[in-house]
């Protein structure tokens, strides 16, 4: 007996090693969740001196690293820097199909949160919106299709988990528009009207290059759809309106006899609504409001890679079932008792995502003529008890023919 537990004893470190580096990640993880309520606070410049200082362990939160910088930056209106840091990792998620095999082996009996974080599939998406508008507003057209064209790559790749990603797919559309590719934009516009439960938002571009395109059978097809008549201004004010923010992933388990923990991530049910906007002085024109319910997508895609989760914890859980009764053969049942403590300890579900998203993305477009202009953009029911809230535009102005981009968040 006494041999025994000399053996357990013994193998405790190794556990109690696994457990340091479990926690010492944790803290990489906590400093993502300090940049976040700093940034959620309203102190993006703090947010970002955090972020700053990196992941000192490595690769393994690189990821997260450069997407929170790149939504901080967006906030802070540098979009150069901010493109920068998301092409980054957009580079780095083009290498992830490499994985490497020593981090699966050790993921298999200990824990996700020692892999590199590879991000979801709706977050990989989102890597590719910000970055169209990135572009966008540094008036850098080209480079916001190649964007356009990427997203539409993962688009294709996840079609039905990501086919509510509204917003970026009418970003997309808007990306060919820009440069002058009609037969693109009335590609994308009609595939967007075909997932839409009402195609009214898109109604009026499709009938304007079906038109173009000499496709009368699509103009009176969407035409009854129009609900603002087509204006005569001749420049449009594009906004990229962002609320809310996306919820976290939480832990789930399942807890099986003797010593088997199945773990989990989820995301909790709700979404963040679509708040009116109304452009002011009343009377201003504006086209019908594409928008994103990001929690929605989010949820779609960790479902669609659930059979990979089940099949990687299945996978793990028979690992760990076989090494601990390798164990209890040869050093004894108290070493095979701590060692079933030490993994089932270490059995963490992977909660990390990106947190600065928001809740929701709206793009709202608006006809103007060219001139300078003073608007005031109204959230009703922004806030508790419906209270409206105004957000007054700097002044700018608009010349004949441009498309002009802004960004903004409450």
């Amino acid at each position: 007996m006494r041999r025994n537990l000399i053996a357990g004893l013994r193998a405790w470190p190794r556990f109690a090693l696994l457990i340091v580096v479990l926690l010492t990640f944790s803290g990489c993880a906590g400093r993502l969740n300090k940049a976040a309520r700093s940034y959620y606070s309203g102190q993006p410049q703090d947010a970002l001196a955090i972020l700053n200082k990196g992941d000192n362990l490595g690769q393994r939160n690189e990821l997260l690293f450069l997407m929170e910088q790149g939504v901080v930056l967006h906030q802070l209106g540098q979009y150069r820097d901010s493109a920068q840091k998301l092409l980054a990792a957009a580079e780095l998620i083009a290498q992830f199909d490499m994985i490497s095999v020593s981090e699966q082996a050790g993921s298999l009996v200990t824990t996700e949160w020692l892999t590199r974080y590879k991000g979801e599939y709706s977050e990989r998406l989102w890597v590719h919106t910000y970055l169209m508008m990135d572009f966008l507003l540094l008036g850098d057209y080209d480079s916001a299709l190649v964007e356009a064209k990427r997203a539409l790559q993962v688009l294709d790749r996840h079609r039905d988990s990501l086919k509510e990603a509204y917003f970026t797919r009418a970003l997309i559309a808007l990306c060919f528009a820009n440069v002058g590719e009609d037969n693109g934009a009335f590609l994308e516009y009609r595939r967007l009207a075909e997932d839409l439960s009402d195609p009214t938002p898109v109604a009026l571009d499709l009938v304007r290059y079906a038109s173009r395109l000499g496709m009368p059978d699509q103009v009176e097809k969407y035409q009854p759809y129009i609900m603002t008549e087509p204006s005569a201004a001749e420049a449009e004010l594009v906004l990229f309106v962002a609320n809310g923010r996306i919820p976290a992933k939480q832990p789930g388990n399942v807890i099986l006899p003797p010593s088997i923990r199945f773990s989990f991530p989820y995301y909790r049910a709700g979404s963040t609504p679509l708040y009116p906007l109304q452009v002011l002085p009343p009377g201003t024109a504006q086209l019908p409001v594409v928008s994103t319910d990001m929690t929605r997508v989010a949820k779609a895609a960790l479902e669609e890679r659930k059979v990979q989760i089940i099949v990687r914890e299945t996978a793990r859980a028979a690992a760990k079932e076989a090494i601990s009764q390798s164990v209890g053969r040869n050093q004894g049942q108290v070493a095979e008792v701590a060692l079933r403590i030490g993994l089932l300890l270490l059995e963490e579900p992977d909660v990390r995502h990106w947190q600065t998203l928001p809740g929701r993305l709206a793009l709202l477009r608006i006809p103007l003529r060219p001139g300078t202009h003073y608007l005031r953009l109204k959230f009703a029911g922004a806030r508790p008890q419906n209270m409206e809230e105004y957000l007054d535009l700097p002044p700018f102005e608009i010349r004949n023919g441009q498309r002009l981009f802004k960004s903004i968040r409450f």
